[in-house]
């Protein structure tokens, strides 16, 4: 566990082996252990939880979040991605940590994936439209960079900003190669044209960033820091536009099925 801001923003993660077979999300021979991450914001008596971390990892992840509970009496959830590790903890979280809101962005429910009953309110929010809690102030962002009904969320008060999938090439051990960190996961950037993608990225990035919290890898801490990171990623989609589209072919079993 990490308290990143002292008694507002914490985080807890469990470890995936990047040179471990079989990560199909991960580039060959990614360079050590990889971050997945749950974080806690609060202010005075309100909490909110932003992802959930793997279920292999919900020991890690509940011990960690839990000193983040302390005195409050309103608890709420939030998931970046409709993915297991944004949100397969999702009821044991619920359950254990007694929450009883679950906000979401966009058409799909999480909690219709879970099995979860209606003692959980799910409150559906626009993209950005700002969701207090306390004095803390949440707004849903959806960017282009993404796959899926993914969100990031920007919190104002803190100048943090949760990005799901991405910025996640820094691992405990040394950090990746950005561009083949995104050519596993955002293969259809090959061969596109970049401009749109980053301009959207530059219009989220222009706000007054002073960290990311990734759902996987490390938290990029401090202004400088993110721009640093910001510029990196720029470079990585202009240089993964740059190369040839993947060529896909349709498997049999695919096509039978048709």
């Amino acid at each position: 566990m990490s308290e990143i801001i002292a008694g507002r923003l914490w985080q807890a993660s469990g470890w995936i082996d990047g040179r471990a077979p079989g990560i199909t999300w991960l580039p060959a021979h990614f360079p050590g252990r990889l971050r997945v991450n749950a974080y806690a914001l609060r202010d005075g008596a309100e909490w909110i939880g932003i992802d959930t971390g793997l279920p292999v990892h919900w020991d890690a992840i509940r011990e960690g979040l839990a000193p983040s509970l302390a005195g409050t009496t309103r608890r709420r959830l939030l998931n970046t991605r409709r993915e297991q590790d944004g949100m397969a903890n999702l009821p044991a979280m619920l359950r254990a940590f007694a929450i009883t809101e679950a906000p979401y962005v966009g058409v799909l429910n999480p909690l219709e994936l879970t099995g979860v009953g209606g003692a959980v309110a799910t409150p559906r929010l626009a993209v950005d439209e700002i969701l207090a809690v306390g004095r803390l102030r949440i707004q849903p962002l959806r960017v282009l960079l993404r796959l899926l009904a993914t969100n990031w969320f920007f919190e104002h008060t803190t100048g943090t900003l949760f990005t799901s999938d991405s910025f996640g090439w820094i691992t405990d051990d040394a950090a990746a190669d950005p561009t083949l960190m995104i050519s596993a996961k955002f293969d259809w950037l090959r061969g596109i044209d970049p401009a749109p993608i980053l301009a959207d990225l530059d219009a989220v990035m222009d706000r007054p960033v002073l960290r990311i919290c990734p759902g996987q890898g490390r938290v990029i801490e401090g202004a400088d820091a993110v721009r640093a990171a910001h510029a990196t990623l720029r470079s990585a989609i202009t240089r993964l536009a740059a190369e040839p589209p993947a060529r896909w072919t349709m498997p049999a079993w695919i096509k039978e099925t048709t």
